[in-house]
C-alpha cells in the first residue's frame, strides 16, 4: 500500500483501491465541532503522526433520531455523530499528472443527506477527474442563529454548515495537488440544498478564489435568508426547547446533540420554504440581498452551469404528501399571500397540476433566471450556461433534481426508469454535458445542439429532453420577492 500514501498538510494518508479507482475515506478537514465549538465556525484539524489508513467513511452528519425532528434520512449504514467533519477523495490514479476536481455538495433540505450520497465516484474517476465529497453540519446544528443567547462570538452560527463547506474547499486548495488535482479546474456542484449551497458560495466573500466553476440543479440564491428571518426562526426553536438567556449554555452547549436535534421539528411542516440554510450574517456576505451582491461586483464570477426541472414540485408534492397550499407552507402560512395571488391570476386554485407548474416556476425557475440575469448585468465576463430539464421520465414529470439524477445515473428512487425507450438517449446527452463541463468547463457536446452562452437580452437556454433544443426561457415578473422565506 506504500504507493498509495499521500502527504497532506496535516499528515500522511493511505488510500485503498476500489472499483477501479483509489479512495481516501474519512479524512478530517476540521476539528470536531463539539463542546464550546458547537455553533462556531470550524477550526483546522489536528495533525497526526505516522500514516492514517483512510479505508472507512467517517461518521455521517448528526440528524434527528426520531420522526419529530424534521426529515430523517441519509445513509443508514453509517453512524451519525456531531463529530462529522470528514471528507473523501476519489482519485483515478496517482500518475503525477493534473486532473480536474469535482467537489460535490450533497442535498437534503439542509436537514438530511450525507457525504456518502449524491455522487458518482466510478463515473467521475473514469473521466480522469478527482471527486471530493464532504459533510457539513445539518439542521439547527448547522444553521441556527444563536448569538442572541450565547453572545457575539457565535454571530456566524447561522452559517456553520456553509462554513464547513468553505473549510473543506480550503482543505482542497491546500492538499489536492498532492493527489494530482488541478487547482485551475475546481468545480463545485450540488443538487437541491447542495445547489442552494453552491449559490451561497457564489455570493460569499469568504469563498472567493476557492473554485473556478459551479454546477447547480434545482436550487439558486433565493434560499439565502436575511438576518431577521433567521432570528425569527431561532426564536421559534428556543421557545419550543425552553431556552432562555439564563439556561442557554446548558441547553445549547452542554446538552447531547440528540436532544437538540429532536427539538427542531417545530421548524418543519411540509417543505417550509427553507427555514434553515445560509444567512446574510454581515460577516460572510457583503450585503443582505443576493441579486444586489451579484450585480454590484461582489460575487464570485466563475463559469456557471445551472438550471431547473420543469416539474420540480411533481415529486416534492408526493414526497411531502401535499394536498393544499397550507400543507406547502406549513407553519408559515402567511407566505401564501404572494403565491395565492399568482395562482388566482392563472385560475389555478384547486387545480393541483397547475399549482405544481406555477410553483415549480416561481420557486425554482424564475429565481434561477433572476440569478443568471444578475450575473449578466454585472458583466464580469464569466461564462454561463442555463438549462431546463423537460424529460418527463415516463409520465411522472420532470421533477426535483431529475437532471442531475439522470446525468449521474443516480435514479435509485425511480426503479425501471432505465427501461423507458428514450432513457438512453437522454442519459447520454445529460451525462456527456455534465462530464464535459467538469473537464472543460463547457457543456457543449456532440449529443446536443450548439449551446450558446446565457445573455439577459436573449435568455437562451438548453431544453433537455428526448429531442433537446435551445430557445428563449420564459420569465414572468410576478411581484414576488426573490427571497423564498422572508418574515
Amino acid at each position: 500500500m506504500s504507493n498509495l500514501i499521500v502527504k497532506t498538510k496535516y499528515g500522511l494518508v493511505n488510500g485503498v483501491e476500489e472499483n477501479g479507482y483509489i479512495v481516501y475515506k474519512g479524512i478530517p478537514f476540521a476539528k470536531p465541532p463539539v463542546g464550546d465549538l458547537r455553533f462556531k465556525a470550524p477550526l483546522d484539524p489536528d495533525s497526526w503522526e505516522g500514516v492514517r489508513l483512510c479505508n472507512k467513511f467517517g461518521p455521517v452528519e448528526a440528524r434527528p433520531v426520531s420522526s419529530v425532528g424534521g426529515v430523517v434520512g441519509g445513509n443508514n449504514n453509517y453512524k451519525p455523530s456531531e463529530d462529522c467533519l470528514y471528507l473523501n477523495v476519489y482519485v483515478p490514479k496517482l500518475d503525477g499528472k493534473k486532473h480536474p476536481v469535482l467537489f460535490n455538495i450533497h442535498g437534503g433540505a439542509f436537514q438530511t443527506g450525507d457525504h456518502t450520497l449524491n455522487s458518482d465516484p466510478v463515473g467521475t474517476t473514469k473521466m480522469d477527474c478527482i471527486l471530493v465529497t464532504s459533510s457539513y453540519r445539518l439542521g439547527v446544528l448547522g444553521f441556527l442563529q444563536v448569538d442572541k443567547y450565547l453572545g457575539e462570538e457565535y454571530k456566524e452560527s447561522g452559517n456553520c454548515g456553509m462554513l464547513d463547506v468553505i473549510k473543506a474547499l480550503k482543505w482542497v486548495h491546500e492538499n489536492i495537488e498532492a493527489f494530482g488535482g488541478d487547482l485551475s479546474k475546481i468545480t463545485v456542484a450540488g443538487q437541491s440544498a447542495g445547489a442552494k449551497m453552491v449559490s451561497a458560495l457564489l455570493c460569499s466573500k469568504t469563498a472567493k478564489g476557492l473554485f473556478t466553476a459551479a454546477m447547480m440543479d434545482s436550487g439558486s440564491s433565493s434560499a439565502i435568508r436575511d438576518v431577521h428571518t433567521a432570528q425569527v426562526i431561532a426564536e421559534m426553536f428556543m421557545e419550543a426547547y425552553g431556552v432562555t438567556k439564563e439556561n442557554a449554555r446548558q441547553k445549547l452547549l452542554d446538552a447531547p446533540w440528540e436532544e437538540i436535534m429532536d427539538k427542531q421539528g417545530v421548524l418543519f411542516s411540509g417543505p417550509s420554504l427553507q427555514n434553515l440554510g445560509p444567512v446574510f450574517d454581515g460577516i460572510n456576505f457583503e450585503g443582505n440581498d443576493a441579486l444586489e451582491i451579484i450585480r454590484s461586483g461582489k460575487a464570485n464570477y466563475v463559469t456557471i452551469l445551472g438550471g431547473y426541472n420543469r416539474d420540480e414540485f411533481a415529486t416534492l408534492k408526493d414526497y411531502y404528501q401535499l394536498k393544499s397550499l397550507d400543507d406547502l407552507f406549513g407553519y408559515f402560512g402567511d407566505n401564501t399571500t404572494h403565491v395565492g395571488r399568482v395562482l388566482q391570476k392563472f385560475g389555478a386554485v384547486g387545480n393541483m397540476d397547475m399549482v405544481i407548474a406555477i410553483i415549480s416556476r416561481y420557486f425554482y425557475g424564475f429565481p434561477c433566471i433572476d440569478m443568471f440575469d444578475a450575473f449578466a448585468e454585472a458583466d464580469k465576463g464569466n461564462r454561463m450556461y442555463m438549462y431546463r430539464f423537460d424529460w418527463d421520465c415516463g409520465g411522472i414529470g420532470a421533477g426535483h433534481t431529475m437532471c442531475s439524477g439522470v446525468a449521474t445515473g443516480a435514479m435509485g428512487s425511480y426503479p425501471g426508469i432505465n427501461l423507458i425507450p428514450s432513457y438512453e438517449k437522454v442519459y447520454k446527452a445529460t451525462s456527456s454535458m455534465w462530464n464535459s463541463f467538469i473537464k472543460n468547463q463547457d457543456p457543449n457536446v456532440a449529443e446536443l445542439p450548439e449551446w450558446p452562452l446565457y445573455k439577459k437580452d436573449t435568455r437562451i437556454a438548453m431544453f433537455l429532453d428526448e429531442y433537446s433544443h435551445t430557445g428563449e426561457i420564459e420569465h414572468t415578473d410576478s411581484g414576488m420577492p426573490h427571497q423564498t422565506l422572508k418574515l
